[in-house]
């Protein structure tokens, strides 16, 4: 069931990171555009199952006042609204709490941080100390999400943000090679701790349009990098992207199986060589479906498809009898 809906508003940030999964820097211009952004909201009134809507970036908090709006309206439609930043914009605590009091009273209760070594280059830790401080007093749940390479050590980051960390939940996460991280990182440097044939995909809840207006079925750093987008927001409605996602033989299997149902056949059938371990399961998604490879799967799920419709019949009749 997919119950969230993201929009990745700009690609556009005030942050260069080595990290970062979009490639985003200051001088980047793509956008989503704001008016279908506010359709897409509408029309999520009468889809029931979507709960959620998420307004990331690049750096959303670019965009104050429409992203203000957009949280407006996704209250107003009945859904809870989150967004995301790297805390450029909170240099002292009266603009935090200003800022946080104003996205409160629109409908915002809960609030992403990236903050780590790479966002550190760009953003004071002060500002992120402040963000917490004032989304404590105003009751704005906070978690901060720290990126890693295999062997960095982030305690100091903690230290330095202090007891204001005490609020917010923590998030570590291992650092893709995707992206920018994929051209600054060396193969070593990607902690590969999960083993291939355990992975099992976590993100099935999340349906995504990036800044240039492509959605994909999930908020996976690496989904950027496979052919699994299933349409452009700009020429489908949200019901149509929703109904396509729910009749991608793929994605169902990707959801409903872990992924030796994949990973078997593409080495079998393919000669495909994969890795033992991987950063985590969407490593292991990117290097199964980027490329346009998803396709060369095309008769393997047909064909269970099939099969799985001929055991549901069978046990209809079963049931029947």
């Amino acid at each position: 069931m997919y119950d969230t809906l993201g929009f990745t508003l700009l690609k556009k940030c005030t942050a260069k990171c080595d990290i970062c999964c979009f490639e985003s820097a200051p001088s980047d211009e793509e956008k989503l555009d704001i008016n279908r952004v506010k359709e897409y909201i509408e029309q999520s009134k009468e889809l029931e199952q979507i709960k959620t809507i998420a307004f990331t970036g690049g750096e959303p908090f670019l965009v104050y006042e429409e992203l203000l709006e957009l949280v407006r309206l996704a209250k107003a439609a009945g859904k809870k609204p989150n967004t995301i930043t790297n805390g450029f914009w909170a240099a002292d605590g009266k603009t935090a709490f200003s800022r946080l009091k104003e996205l409160k009273a629109a409908g915002i209760d809960y609030l992403s941080l990236s903050y780590d070594a790479y966002h550190g280059q760009y953003i004071d830790v002060n500002n992120i100390r402040n963000i917490l401080n004032a989304a404590a007093q105003l009751g704005i749940s906070t978690t901060l999400s720290i990126v890693k390479i295999k062997g960095e050590k982030i305690g100091d980051i903690l230290d330095q943000i202090g007891s204001d960390i005490y609020t917010a939940n923590i998030k570590i996460v291992p650092c893709l090679p995707s992206g920018r991280a994929a051209k600054m990182f060396h193969e070593e440097q990607f902690d590969r701790t999960i083993l291939a044939e355990n992975c099992r995909c976590p993100y099935g809840g999340n349906l995504v349009v990036l800044y240039d207006g492509k959605i994909y079925p999930c908020c996976s750093q690496e989904v950027p990098d496979t052919n699994l987008s299933i349409g452009d927001f700009n020429t489908i409605t949200l019901k149509e992207a929703l109904q396509r996602v729910k009749n991608n033989g793929l994605l169902y299997f990707l959801r409903n199986t872990d992924f030796r149902f994949f990973t078997e056949y593409a080495q079998n059938e393919l000669g495909m060589e994969l890795p033992q371990k991987v950063v985590n399961p969407c490593e292991l998604c990117a290097i199964l479906f980027k490329e346009n490879k998803a396709g060369l799967f095309y008769d393997y799920v047909v064909e269970n498809i099939k099969e799985l419709k001929r055991q549901m019949r069978k046990d209809e009749e079963r049931i029947l009898s």
